[in-house]
């Protein structure tokens, strides 16, 4: 029996899920993430549009046309002869090209800001990565202290159901009052209810998890070693990848501002065309190259506006980047804080959890030994498992604490 019991823990244990597998699943199957991963993708492709564009286009060109009088394959030109072929129908087959041979520039800066653009989304997807990655953490973290708050309520239920049994058998021979047996099934009951609401909010936490890690449902949660070492990681903002995105879209905002001044300039063209007419068995080839310009004198202040836009997005990027800089400076000494308070809160859990354990241990013997009352002790055992539960939930949050550090520092473990 006992080795058929071991053998099912045992199974039990292989099938639980570890934080790393957790944060492993959620990165092959989070859609936020995965949609990240395809921004990348789809900037490299809009990089090669921008810059393919510059290049022009290369254009199999082919029309038939019926007239209903009859028409020259090729224009008339000096000196006219006489017979010069012509035909009601007409065909043309040929090859052309355009290109841009300047536009103030804009075309290079397009591929730059695409370029800037394939950068941001590849320190967005690293930010998504770290992000994804501290949600699974936490909230892994807070199933894990919820199931050990559990498992310490479901000590205490028991605890008090032996001491219910004691004091009915009491009440029964007359050594306790009655009212000693209502308050602890009073008590009993409470314990109850505090357990059904705790494994509601697991069954609630397990649920978001499995969300965040983008599968339906998860297995058991395996429990993990806690390690409340903590590095100290560099807390410069500036070296921080968010600010390190502001930076880049702001890079994007000035080069758009020079594209904005642009289209003050010229737009030089260039095109050819090379082919044939057809018409009644014969060809005449047929070539041609030039040059356009097209420089806009006035447009009714529409450049201007144009303008005057980009130079506001410029200004807003900026302040973007100070704004940023200024919430990373507050977030690095927040998370710092906060792992010293949390460090402080479990230090101060645990030396109340030995005094009120001790003061547990004195009240049973004075009820046992008819001193203390009913009360006192139900206090005390009460209390016990207050403190209890607020040093589990002390450790666990210390250890987030220190998962949020490392996360707002960009650190390596969380990647």
């Amino acid at each position: 029996m006992k080795k058929s019991l071991l053998l099912a823990m045992t199974a039990l244990s292989l099938q639980a899920l570890t934080l790393d597998e957790a944060i492993e699943t959620g990165l092959k199957n989070s859609p936020d993430f995965l949609m990240q991963q395809n921004k990348i993708l789809l900037s490299e492709k809009a990089k090669d549009l921008k810059n393919a564009s510059n290049y022009g286009k290369l254009a199999l060109k082919g029309s038939y046309t019926h007239y209903n009088i009859p028409r020259t394959l090729t224009p008339i030109v000096p000196p006219i002869s006489p017979g010069i072929l012509t035909s009601e129908d007409i065909g043309s087959l040929g090859v052309a090209y355009d290109v841009v041979l300047f536009s103030g520039f804009s075309g290079m800066r397009d591929v730059e800001i695409a370029s800037l653009s394939t950068d941001a989304s590849k320190i967005a997807l690293k930010l998504s990565r770290e992000q994804l990655t501290y949600n699974i953490r936490s909230l892994y973290l807070k199933v894990l202290s919820l199931k050990s708050q559990k498992n310490a309520a479901t000590a205490y239920q028991e605890a008090l159901t032996k001491l219910e049994k004691i004091v009915a058998l009491s009440v029964k021979i007359g050594k306790k009052p009655k009212v000693d047996h209502l308050k602890v099934r009073a008590d009993l009951i409470a314990a109850s209810v505090g357990i059904k609401e705790l494994e509601s909010n697991i069954d609630i936490l397990k649920a978001t998890l499995a969300s965040v890690m983008g599968v339906e449902n998860i297995t058991p949660l395996s429990p993990i070693k806690t390690n409340f070492t903590q590095e100290q990681n560099s807390e410069d903002a500036k070296s921080l990848s968010r600010y390190q995105l502001n930076l880049i879209n702001e890079k994007k905002s000035d080069k758009q501002l020079k594209n904005a001044k642009s289209s003050y300039f010229p737009m030089i063209s260039a095109n050819g065309y090379y082919g044939d007419n057809f018409a009644e068995g014969t060809h005449d080839n047929i070539w041609q190259v030039g040059l356009g310009l097209n420089w806009v004198m006035f447009d009714f202040g529409a450049r201007s506006s144009k303008v005057q836009k980009a130079k506001i997005e410029k200004l807003q990027s900026t302040l973007e980047t100070r704004k940023t800089e200024l919430t990373l400076m507050r977030e690095l000494k927040e998370s710092k804080s906060k792992v010293e308070i949390a460090a402080s809160k479990l230090k101060s859990a645990k030396a109340e959890l030995a005094l009120v354990d001790e003061s547990t241990k004195i009240e049973e013997m004075r009820y046992k030994q008819g001193v203390g009352t009913i009360y006192d002790l139900l206090f005390s055992r009460s209390r016990q498992q207050s403190t209890l539960s607020k040093e589990i939930n002390a450790k666990y949050t210390l250890q987030s604490a220190i998962f949020y550090y490392k996360y707002i520092t960009e650190n390596e473990e969380t990647r």
